[in-house]
């Protein structure tokens, strides 16, 4: 029996031996590894905004007004004639042009309208031949010249007038330019009688308007 423990204890070192000579050449452990650290999250980018662009605003064209063609004037008869002579009775105004040109303004006296032979009636003609002095219905008139006949002859003259020894007394001046006075005829003030003489109108055209007014 003590050789039976004896082989035992020798066995049992042997084995311990063994052990000892094994965890000499075991390796060292190895160590944790050492934590990196965790990299910071990249900040994702947010996008750039991009600019709205606002659209041009294209103004809308103006519309070009159509401009409008100024009225031509009406040509009257005076465009017509060299020389005119033309009487409004509702104006109891009578108008000379010369080529075209208005150059003298006469208030005149034409008939009176109450009774047919007194009427100045509208009429276009030429003048006639000069009269001169004349005598009629108890007055005298000067500077007459023949138009046309009417219940006797129609003329263009001066005021009518009476003697009172040298002197020569107007008859109704005042309706000169302001209403129909004579028998038929056109009367002229006295002084522009003998300017229309002095302007020689005999030939010159001449245009009597009808009288539509009441006076």
């Amino acid at each position: 029996m003590p050789e039976m423990r004896s082989l035992r204890r020798s066995w049992l070192l042997a084995l311990l031996g063994l052990v000892l000579l094994m965890g000499c050449v075991v390796d060292p452990p190895t160590p944790p590894p050492t934590p990196q650290p965790t990299p910071a999250p990249t900040e994702t980018a947010l996008p750039s905004a991009t600019a709205t662009v606002t659209p041009t605003h294209t103004p809308e064209p103006t519309p070009t007004e159509t401009p409008v063609p100024s009225p031509i004037p009406t040509r009257g008869p005076e465009a017509y004639y060299k020389r005119l002579v033309l009487v409004d009775q509702d104006l109891q105004t009578m108008y000379v042009y010369q080529d075209g040109v208005l150059i003298r303004t006469i208030p005149v006296s034409t008939g009176r309208p109450d009774q047919p032979e007194t009427i100045t009636p509208a009429w276009e003609g030429e003048v006639g031949r000069y009269v001169g002095t004349f005598f009629s219905f108890g007055t005298y008139q000067d500077e007459g010249w023949y138009l046309f006949y009417h219940y006797g002859g129609m003329l263009i003259h001066g005021n009518p007038y009476i003697k009172e020894g040298d002197q020569k007394v107007y008859q109704e001046l005042d309706a000169l330019g302001t209403r129909p006075a004579s028998h038929g005829c056109i009367r002229l003030p006295p002084d522009e009688a003998v300017w229309f003489t002095s302007w020689q109108p005999q030939g010159a055209h001449m245009i009597i308007r009808a009288l539509t007014k009441s006076f």
